[in-house]
């Protein structure tokens, strides 16, 4: 019988990160064993199994990675991430990520700190939306300089950031095919009197309500037809799936910063 993959995971307290450990305790090659969360959090300290329905789990939450471990995966904070990011590079440990709201210094110190170690950068790590980004570019491709294109997204009411980390990464597909620089096509929402709508303007829209787990529509639009692509999410599990298959392949990876996309289609 081949070892445990064994992971710490940062973030361990949020809603992504007790899927990802509950879903783990059922993989019979994957061993969470250093639960992390920031500074402070009040419940460092606490043993972690209570939190995700497996009492027997002994692990006990910490704010710093005392264990050797295989790989990390994130899902917590810009901060967060920079934090753990120092950690796995000088560890020569590989990361997956889904953190959102990053910053460009912080996609710069990711794309730095893979010359020395494996990482895998998704701001969604659902295989359904990975397709998506495919389907979008060819539809871009094809349509774009003569269609209206538009974005709308939707989460729960707890969601920090926006758009999302998702939409963002459709809107940039996006323009990198149409050659739009993103800075200047990008319209958030309107209101008032904004004017007519210009050609290569690309509406960016946010919605915050109940309980939606993850939805994504885009479309693009003539004076004759609207075509629509659209995922919608009904649970975290499908991300926290793809975050620990995304471990299980980054593992084996040369130093690079890879997506979801690299993953799936090579």
């Amino acid at each position: 019988m081949e070892r445990m993959i064994t992971f710490a995971l940062n973030g361990a307290m949020g809603r992504m990160g007790k899927r990802i450990a509950a879903l783990s305790m059922e993989d019979n090659e994957l061993e969470l064993i250093q639960p992390l969360e920031h500074e402070g959090h009040p419940c460092l300290g606490k043993s972690y199994g209570s939190f995700i329905g497996h009492p027997e789990m002994e692990s006990k939450i910490s704010s710093s990675l005392e264990k050797k471990v295989d790989g990390i995966i994130d899902f917590s904070s810009p901060k967060g991430l920079r934090a753990i990011l120092e950690k796995a590079k000088a560890s020569k440990i590989p990361l997956v990520s889904g953190t959102t709201g990053l910053e460009k210094e912080d996609m710069l110190a990711l794309q730095e700190a893979s010359q020395n170690i494996p990482i895998l950068y998704s701001t969604n790590m659902s295989l359904g939306i990975n397709l998506l980004r495919r389907l979008v570019r060819e539809v871009a491709r094809a349509l774009g300089n003569d269609f209206d294109i538009e974005l709308v997204e939707a989460h729960h009411n707890q969601k920090a950031d926006a758009p999302s980390g998702t939409c963002m990464t459709l809107f940039e597909d996006i323009c990198q095919v149409l050659k739009r620089d993103p800075q200047q096509v990008a319209r958030y929402g309107r209101e008032g009197k904004p004017g007519k709508r210009t050609k290569e303007e690309i509406g960016l829209h946010a919605l915050r309500m109940g309980s939606v787990v993850g939805d994504h529509r885009v479309y693009f639009a003539s004076q004759e037809e609207i075509l629509e692509l659209s995922h919608r999410a009904q649970s975290r599990d499908v991300f926290a799936k793809g975050a620990l298959k995304g471990l299980k392949w980054i593992i084996h990876q040369k130093p690079g910063l890879y997506s979801m996309e690299d993953m799936l289609f090579g």
